[in-house]
């Protein structure tokens, strides 16, 4: 479940491999159903498993069947697909959850790699932010907050912090490591 930029509430609902978006309103009045593509109607997704709304208004969903995450415009019209097959990974892309930030960028967890993948506004693949080099293992949940904050979450309990540095001139990847928490710098002004 996401909150739009209108301060609707959208939902992901699935049976088995039959998933659909429904748009509410938060009095819980049905505004639409997302199941097909607007343009060339084909299916959207077939297990909306995690969801985010970006700066675009766009849609940002795991399809947990599929293993991939679509990018659907506010009409309804799938803008991309991500299925990390070019970003040589050495298990099979496996992406949990999904969080926006205040530029657009899409974070995604990928569980079975240890890593979140960094993708642009339009769900173009821009580089592994945080991985098992950072301590990050099995990342199973994410959420980014105002402030350019993000949590991870790790399979079963653990949890850590991270901290996305906007004004760096250029990339760069810091962090300090305790039992609880570190942080993770990176230079998003070069993807504007």
């Amino acid at each position: 479940m996401t909150e739009t930029d209108t301060g609707n509430v959208i939902v992901g609902l699935s049976s088995l491999v039959d998933g659909k978006l429904v748009e509410m309103t938060t009095e819980g009045t049905e505004m639409r159903t997302m199941k097909y593509d607007s343009i060339d109607n084909t299916k959207l997704f077939d297990y909306p498993y995690s969801l985010s709304t970006n700066i675009n208004g766009d849609i940002v969903v795991v399809d947990d069947y599929t293993k991939t995450v679509v990018v659907v415009d506010q009409g309804g019209h799938k803008k991309a697909t991500y299925d990390a097959k070019n970003e040589n990974l050495t298990k099979p892309f496996h992406p949990r959850f999904i969080a926006t930030d205040k530029l657009g960028q899409i974070f995604i967890s990928d569980y079975e790699n240890s890593v979140v993948h960094l993708l642009d506004k339009d769900g173009v693949f821009l580089e592994f932010l945080i991985s098992d080099k950072n301590g990050c293992s099995e990342p199973f949940g994410l959420s980014i907050d105002s402030l350019v904050r993000g949590q991870q979450q790790e399979f079963p309990h653990n949890h850590k912090d991270f901290k996305i540095l906007l004004d760096r001139s250029e990339p760069q990847v810091i962090y300090t490591k305790d039992s609880v928490n570190f942080s993770v710098g990176v230079n998003l002004n070069k993807f504007k």
